[in-house]
C-alpha cells in the first residue's frame, strides 16, 4: 500500500517518499559515477531522473555540490 510505505518512510526516516527515492537516485549515480565512464545524461537516466536539469537540481541539493564538482572532487574523469 502506497500510503503505508510513504508514511512508515516519512515517519521512520523523516523523509518525504520523494526525498527518499530521490537520495536512493543520486545514491545510485554516485556509483555509477565512480565506476563507470558513462557521460552524466546517461547517468542521470539510468538513475531515473527525466532530464540532466533535473538531476543536477536534486543532486546538488543532496550532496551540496554538482554531480561535475563531485567527479572533480573524487578524482574522475568527467
Amino acid at each position: 500500500n502506497e500510503v503505508y510505505v510513504s508514511k512508515a518512510i516519512n515517519q521512520g526516516l523523516g523523509l518525504s517518499f520523494n526525498d527518499f527515492i530521490n537520495k536512493l537516485r543520486v545514491e545510485h549515480a554516485k556509483i555509477l559515477m565512480t565506476k563507470s565512464k558513462m557521460p552524466v545524461i546517461n547517468i542521470a537516466l539510468d538513475s531515473g531522473f527525466n532530464s540532466k536539469a533535473t538531476f543536477n537540481r536534486v543532486f546538488k541539493d543532496i550532496e551540496k555540490c554538482t554531480p561535475s564538482q563531485f567527479k572533480q572532487q573524487n578524482g574522475l574523469k568527467s
